[in-house]
């Protein structure tokens, strides 16, 4: 079996979701010979995982010990004759006293007993357990296990569980952006290896961290902020490597243009006068100075491949500032919370000239239960994702009327005379120049060339509006008429 990657193992010092039965998932930093509490259901070393493979589930025993966690394997649920009719759930349906209860949880707390047998200890003494459905028996037993079992499994951070798990706890700081709605995103953008994306990300890093996370260290990503410094958050929990991490590039909306006065850091010290502290402090405002530079020459390059917003702000503002960067038969994607906020923009994208075919698209996402025999969907579900509104940049330019294949043929035979006519008077031009006597020769050429043009631009005149004079033309006109006035 081939060995796993750095990727697909977990390292030390790198950010972990932790799942537990609840469906409650904690973020938590890896650091070796540390002990992680996950409250009710126990505690473990951090070692004990480091170096395994993703997405396995530990179980905790004898206090804080850990081993992979085999669950029952999921089976096809038999109908049987028994119903829910007569059932009445009560607290006098369990033989269990509520002390009895605390006692077991205070033996599984100390490793005195394992989460499956609590809840196996709970069927048993419940007295109308054999009489319940197979479905409801199930349903049971799920619903004991997210209370007793103490189970956990680490989750890899990519862009789908970063942003199920800030959705859930926090969706106002990634401004509503819902998975789905972020999987449009990178459809519609096109995003792919070694790709060039001008970014206005209020979302805190959300939307760079998918798109960084689909190009894999190929490609820049340049993000536009507002104030001092870009608040990227989301980032840091990717756990990207340095590779990745140099793909994107930050530039602040009152840097774009260096101010008349601004210095460089040579300029505004002669650094071999510094020493220690001084000197250390003149390498950090060099190296800040490149930084912006670097952006600054990213933006004014001007050859993105695609426009992605998501701004608290107005995004035509936006979208007048920086369309002129994007090159020509690219997306440009506006990203808001609320559908009515895009109306406006949707309707100065189509008063636009280089932006064709504006859509303004709005999800809608249910999550579904799927077991064997009891596939429903659920009855919660999500509430907004947010909207799209997507256009596509086009080069505003005439279009000039297309030729028909007898006007085609008919210029490019002017064009071949033209070119004839040009090199036999520089052949001319030059015997003249080489011997006087030849001068005489050189006019009746440019004389002969008069007939010819004279004819030419006649049957330009009468093919069509769209044919076009050549240059060489032109010169030959101008030299016969000189030639007639000599």
């Amino acid at each position: 079996m081939a060995a796993l990657g750095p990727s697909d193992t977990i390292n030390a010092g790198e950010n972990v979701f932790i799942k537990m039965p609840s469906d409650n998932v904690k973020c938590i930093v890896l650091k070796p010979g540390s002990t992680i509490s996950l409250g009710k259901f126990g505690e473990f070393k951090a070692d004990d995982i480091i170096g395994h493979a993703w997405g396995n589930t530990y179980e905790i025993y004898d206090k804080h010990k850990t081993r992979v966690y085999h669950s029952e394997e999921m089976n096809e649920i038999e109908e049987t004759a028994n119903n829910n009719r007569e059932i009445v759930d009560d607290p006098s349906s369990q033989k269990l006293t509520l002390d009895d209860i605390k006692a077991l949880k205070s033996e599984g707390l100390k490793g005195e007993l394992t989460g499956e047998e609590i809840v196996n200890r709970l069927k048993d003494s419940h007295a109308t357990f054999d009489k319940k459905t197979a479905y409801s028996q199930a349903k049971y037993l799920q619903k004991k296990g997210k209370k007793f079992l103490k189970i956990f499994t680490p989750i890899k951070p990519t862009a789908y569980s970063v942003n199920e798990y800030f959705y859930i706890k926090n969706p106002a700081k990634i401004r509503d952006i819902r998975m789905d709605t972020l999987s449009q995103v990178l459809s519609y953008s096109n995003v792919h290896s070694g790709a060039k994306l001008l970014v206005v990300d209020d979302t805190q890093g959300m939307i760079v961290a998918a798109l960084a996370e689909r190009m894999g260290g190929k490609g820049t990503i340049l993000g536009l902020y507002d104030g001092d410094n870009a608040r990227y958050d989301v980032v840091k929990y990717m756990n990207f490597s340095k590779e990745i991490q140099d793909t994107i590039k930050t530039l602040s909306w009152l840097r774009i243009h260096r101010p008349a006065d601004e210095k460089t850091p040579d300029e505004m010290q002669d650094v071999t006068q510094l020493t220690g502290m001084d000197l250390e402090g003149y390498h950090r405002r060099l190296k800040a100075y490149n930084i912006v530079e670097e952006s600054r020459k990213a933006l004014f390059e001007a050859d993105f491949d695609a426009l992605i917003v998501a701004s608290q702000y107005q995004p035509e503002s936006i979208l007048e500032k920086l369309l002129p960067y994007v090159r020509g038969s690219r997306p440009v994607i506006v990203y808001h919370s609320s559908k009515e906020a895009l109306l406006e923009t949707s309707t100065y994208m189509r008063k636009r000239p280089d932006l064709l075919a504006p859509q303004l698209t709005e999800s809608w996402l249910r999550k579904s239960q799927v077991l064997p025999g009891r596939t429903h969907p659920e009855m919660s579900t999500w509430g907004t994702g947010g909207s799209l509104l997507t256009a596509t940049k086009v080069i505003d330019q005439p279009v000039q009327a297309a030729l028909t294949k007898k006007e085609r043929l008919a210029m490019e035979k002017r064009n071949t005379e033209a070119k004839k006519l040009k090199r036999a008077r520089e052949e001319a031009a030059d015997s003249a120049a080489s011997s006087p006597a030849l001068a005489d020769d050189a006019a009746t050429v440019d004389a002969g060339a008069t007939v010819t043009t004279t004819t030419t631009t006649t049957t330009t005149t009468t093919s069509s509006s769209a044919t076009i004079i050549s240059e060489e033309t032109v010169d030959a006109e101008r030299a016969s008429k000189r030639v007639k006035q000599e």
